[in-house]
């Protein structure tokens, strides 16, 4: 599945005060390496990331260590539709490579970059968060992209760490926003850095 891009005004990405984002080093190990059918996954754009602005609400910098989930180009394995010998394991899980969500996975690194100027949805889960990007296929699908987002452990270079849980194509939005409520993505950052408790505003 490909699609074209209405609006990519969301996702420019992040020059908030001289920071913005980074990729690691070229010679660092692949954080994915994946070959099916004898071609190796092209997966850099899936390379973990650090994404660092200045916020407000606290007075500082804070630097986010970003990475990446396989559901982003996997989707659940199903036996009478996918290849038993290249299987993608997930934990414990099967999954199956899934080139349209490879495809619109080029996208999230510049999805990810304009998240300091953008409002997110916390899901019914309590554990994850949506962003509603504004990237709309040709077919009308939407291209949510879900993550979770907690402290870094103790001693590390960031403060926080988001996973991009998943990110693949919604015919409804009404159904991605079903339950949610909203909260901008710094404060979000703000609450989580500090330990508080984030209790966004019902949305509207």
């Amino acid at each position: 599945m490909t699609g074209s891009v209405a609006s990519l005004a969301a996702c420019k990405p992040c020059r908030l005060r001289g920071l913005g984002p980074k990729t690691y080093p070229e010679w660092a190990m692949a954080y994915f390496d994946h070959v099916i059918d004898g071609v190796r996954l092209d997966l850099a754009h899936l390379e973990p990331r650090r994404l660092t602005f200045f916020v407000d609400k606290i007075g500082r910098a804070l630097s986010i260590e970003v990475r990446f989930s396989n559901h982003c180009f996997t989707v659940g394995f199903n036996d009478e539709r996918h290849d038993r010998q290249h299987p993608i394991w997930d934990h414990r899980s099967r999954r199956a490579y899934d080139p349209a969500r490879h495809e619109l996975s080029r996208r999230l690194p510049a999805i990810v970059d304009a998240l300091p100027g953008a409002s997110v949805y916390k899901t019914p889960t309590d554990r994850n968060y949506v962003y509603l990007t504004n990237v709309v296929l040709a077919d009308g699908a939407c291209y949510p992209m879900y993550f979770s987002l907690r402290r870094a452990a103790a001693g590390h270079r960031q403060q926080l760490l988001i996973v991009v849980e998943s990110a693949y194509p919604v015919q409804d939005r009404r159904r991605v926003l079903a339950g949610t409520t909203k909260i901008s993505f710094a404060v979000l950052c703000a609450k989580v850095y500090q330990g508080d408790r984030v209790r966004p505003r019902a949305r509207r």
